[in-house]
């Protein structure tokens, strides 16, 4: 897996570069440590509070939990309610909406992002983000707050590039460490020994109206 480290001149460029080439990108150090760790304590406070709800798979009247398929807790966020740290991350994560569009022509005009947190020895079978006959997820975007994490743990998001020949990609839960990709690449989470906690989000070709 190749990792990129942003620039400070221009933050999103290689990572911008290396999406359009491939279909996606891995970046080390998206965020800056001390907000990466506000974001984990702002979620974790969330999680003791309760806040967070078993996921499922599907859309709307098709939506059911499946404890095989999927074994990830979440919470969905809205920018107007948010805490400081992770109303933050929001505000990059727009602006990396507009880059995109700068350089890619795609014309994302929105996004949606929930909380999550797996469990020790829990994961999520190979899928795709884009729903079937709903193409409004565009590009789905991970952002990992796992400080100290060990390769040992595994917890590995393991992405399936288009063509037959292609090996998939395989990024570890680090910190920090943001990936982004076509939501139309098949991808999985591979269980790890640790819990885990990541903000995972989708930039969408039309507005949410909920």
């Amino acid at each position: 897996m190749e990792v990129r480290a942003r620039t400070i001149l221009d933050p999103y460029q290689q990572l911008i570069e290396d999406f359009y080439l491939r279909g996606y990108s891995i970046t080390d150090d998206f965020i800056r440590p001390d907000t990466c760790a506000g974001i984990l304590s702002e979620l974790q406070a969330e999680h003791t509070d309760g806040q967070f709800h078993k996921a499922g798979i599907g859309k709307k009247d098709k939506h059911q939990v499946i404890h095989t398929l999927r074994g990830d807790f979440i919470k969905w966020l809205k920018p107007e309610n948010e805490r400081p740290h992770t109303g933050s991350y929001l505000e990059q994560l727009d602006t990396l909406r507009l880059a995109l569009n700068r350089r890619c022509f795609l014309g994302l005009q929105d996004a949606e992002v929930h909380m999550t947190q797996y469990p020790p020895h829990t994961g999520y079978h190979k899928h795709v983000d884009a729903f079937h006959r709903d193409e409004n997820r565009r590009i789905s975007v991970v952002l990992y707050l796992n400080f100290h994490w060990k390769p040992a743990y595994d917890g590995r998001l393991r992405i399936y590039p288009e063509g037959g020949n292609a090996a998939p990609v395989d990024v570890y839960p680090k910190a920090g460490r943001l990936a982004i990709f076509e939501s139309t690449l098949e991808h999985e989470v591979l269980p790890a020994t640790q819990r885990r906690f990541s903000i995972t989000g989708w930039l969408l070709q039309e507005k949410r109206f909920f």
